[in-house]
């Protein structure tokens, strides 16, 4: 069991991809102490599933994060088009905070760009609704007391104004190596290496490659402010 240490003041969710990647990267230089949680469940991935935690526990590694791994479903899930990651970590993330009372969790933080903010917005609302209806005891909102909603993390979307290509191109000036934990794909791939031609990996592909070339972009204001 990975011991959290009492410090802890975030939760982000590691994947091994991008978005993820950046919240780590944004909660550790805002000087947060953050825990990082990935979701693993072979019955719904697959080999996907062990692909991920992989490159996740490489993301966590590397910024020297403790990582809980959420591995305890044994539901049979036959295939991947479900909403059951989005379920998955609704309910870790509540259990995590719940059953963790003598940590004071503040922040959980998305890497969200502007292309998919929205629909993590829309999946959090419940679900925050439901914690803090078992906090106040109550199955009505207006049973809660102000301590509940003071005590309540807030999410944060620090890069829902940017594209992700903008949010690569962030990195890359911060650190070009932090590019090389990413891992992505949804095609047939083999030893843990992307397929490099499904969606997932083109789009990644093509974020970079807008990134690296955004140089040309800049007509103005080459130096920083």
């Amino acid at each position: 069991m990975v011991k959290i240490p009492t410090d802890t003041d975030t939760i982000v969710n590691i994947s091994g991809g991008f978005e993820c990647l950046a919240a780590l990267w944004y909660a550790v230089k805002k000087g947060y102490k953050p825990v990082g949680l990935a979701l693993y469940n072979p019955n719904a991935k697959g080999k996907f599933a062990d692909a991920e935690l992989k490159a996740a526990q490489k993301q966590a590694n590397y910024f020297n994060v403790p990582l809980v791994v959420d591995n305890k479903s044994s539901l049979p899930q036959e295939t991947n088009i479900n909403n059951y990651s989005v379920l998955q970590g609704q309910s870790a993330i509540a259990m995590l905070i719940q059953g963790n009372r003598q940590i004071n969790f503040k922040w959980h933080i998305w890497g969200a760009n502007a292309d998919d903010s929205f629909r993590q917005r829309l999946q959090l609302r419940y679900p925050l609704r439901a914690m803090m209806a078992g906090r106040s005891r109550s199955l009505d909102l207006h049973g809660l007391q102000p301590h509940h909603v003071i005590q309540a993390p807030v999410s944060l979307f620090p890069f829902e104004w940017m594209t992700k290509s903008e949010v690569v191109s962030l990195l890359m000036k911060d650190n070009p190596s932090l590019l090389d934990l990413v891992w992505t794909c949804s095609g047939d791939f083999k030893d843990d290496i992307p397929c490099g031609v499904c969606t997932k990996c083109l789009e990644w592909k093509y974020a970079k490659h807008v990134a690296k070339k955004s140089v040309y972009k800049v007509q103005e204001g080459k130096h920083e402010i």
